[in-house]
């Protein structure tokens, strides 16, 4: 095998909740993600150097694609060559997971260009190294969250047809909203209400149709589960003048997804 296309999806938080601090300075909580078919896609191909083309949006050294990649190498003890294309559609600094998402796809990919043959459990290992929610992106679906992010069970809910999201044109970065969050024991929505006055309007304006929206991760990103397509279709259109971006999406059974072998 000398390529592979890897599908990589968002996540939402169905519920967040955080329960403490570690000594460490990691979180502890309590979540259930739910995988949705907003989607990046990762172009591995095996070479003589590293090469990272696409959407460059940070240094090499500060790409947490590269950092799995560099994980990977380390735990392994060798050198795994190859070049990677990013193409992304999934928001950054948006609570979606968009770059967790595409660091376990690396690995997964990795895994299968290179036939390492290491177990989900392996991934999850070495993948927690890099983020504290990577470990969901190898299982994905719906799942409940526990622990730093390491902990994670496959859980059954009954979900909506669609999901309609609302992402403002504000990054909310994770580490810095629990650094707010250590300072001011407000929960994510409240601090992320004060950081993008956008949410209390989308809160609003979904009020008007009966629905209440959720903060997913640390925000900025706000959704509501819909079950109709034409009325999802019909917030959207009398939502006017939105600095931001709006997706109809649906639940995916999969966080990761090999397109291409």
């Amino acid at each position: 095998m000398e390529t592979i296309l890897i599908q990589a999806n968002a996540k939402i938080n169905l519920n967040l909740e955080i329960l403490n601090k570690l000594p460490a300075g990691f979180h502890q909580i309590e979540s259930v993600f739910q995988s949705i078919d907003l989607s990046d896609f990762l172009l591995l191909k095996k070479s003589k150097k590293d090469n990272f083309t696409g959407a460059v949006v940070c240094p090499e050294t500060e790409n947490i694609i590269f950092k799995a990649k560099k994980s990977l190498e380390k735990s392994l003890g060798k050198s795994l060559p190859c070049r990677i294309h990013l193409q992304k559609s999934i928001p950054i600094a948006a609570g979606l997971g968009g770059g967790s998402a595409d660091a376990a796809a690396t690995l997964v990919g990795l895994n299968f260009l290179y036939n390492l043959k290491l177990s989900k459990k392996e991934l999850v290992k070495i993948g927690v190294k890099v983020g504290a929610d990577l470990p969901f992106f190898f299982y994905g679906g719906t799942c409940k969250v526990e622990g730093i992010g390491e902990k994670v069970t496959s859980v059954k809910q009954k979900l909506p047809k669609f999901f309609l999201i609302f992402r403002p044109h504000k990054r909310l970065e994770t580490k810095k909203m629990y650094e707010l969050y250590d300072k001011t024991g407000k929960n994510f929505l409240a601090l992320a209400r004060e950081s993008c006055p956008e949410i209390e309007r989308i809160e609003k304006h979904l009020n008007d149709f009966g629905f209440k929206p959720k903060l997913s991760g640390s925000g900025p990103t706000m959704f509501c589960g819909v079950n109709d397509y034409k009325l999802a279709k019909e917030i959207i259109e009398n939502y006017q003048d939105f600095n931001g971006d709006i997706f109809i999406c649906r639940p995916e059974n999969k966080a990761i997804k090999i397109l291409k072998l």
